[in-house]
């Protein structure tokens, strides 16, 4: 019987600095598991729900899950990697598009994005945590 071994992703420089940024903290042992909509401003944590309204967020990252922000305006960001084209095409858009993210740098997927979910017009939710990245469609930023 085979056993699957996860790797333990790290934050990056840059999530570190955006965390600093956006003035969060990390999400309170007796917070976990509270939908990202219920919890007060100023958090952050991860979850396998992103894009929902009632995410609800951990503390500790696990596979495959994506780091969700909110503000102390109460404003709430999905954190993600895309390809550099998607990056820019995304900081650029003057109309909707549709793009993939992924929770952690992967691949060509290795630059990181931020997409306030103002911003969402709709998404795919995949029910495994092991699939592809997140397909979002948003307006422009």
């Amino acid at each position: 019987m085979s056993r699957v071994v996860y790797t333990e992703f790290r934050s990056t420089s840059d999530q570190d600095a955006l965390r600093q940024t956006h003035q969060v903290r990390l999400v309170a042992g007796d917070e976990e598991g509270t939908g990202v909509n219920a919890l007060p401003g100023g958090v952050y944590g991860f979850t396998y729900s992103p894009g929902l309204t009632s995410s609800p967020l951990f503390s500790v990252r696990r596979y495959r899950t994506y780091e969700t922000h909110k503000l102390p305006s109460g404003e709430i960001y999905i954190i993600g990697f895309a390809t550099a084209d998607l990056a820019r095409a995304l900081s650029t858009a003057t109309e909707e598009m549709t793009l993939q993210i992924h929770p952690q740098p992967e691949g060509n997927h290795d630059v990181l994005v931020t997409i306030p979910y103002t911003a969402i017009r709709r998404h795919r939710q995949y029910a495994a945590p092991n699939q592809e990245g997140f397909t979002v469609t948003v307006m422009p930023l």
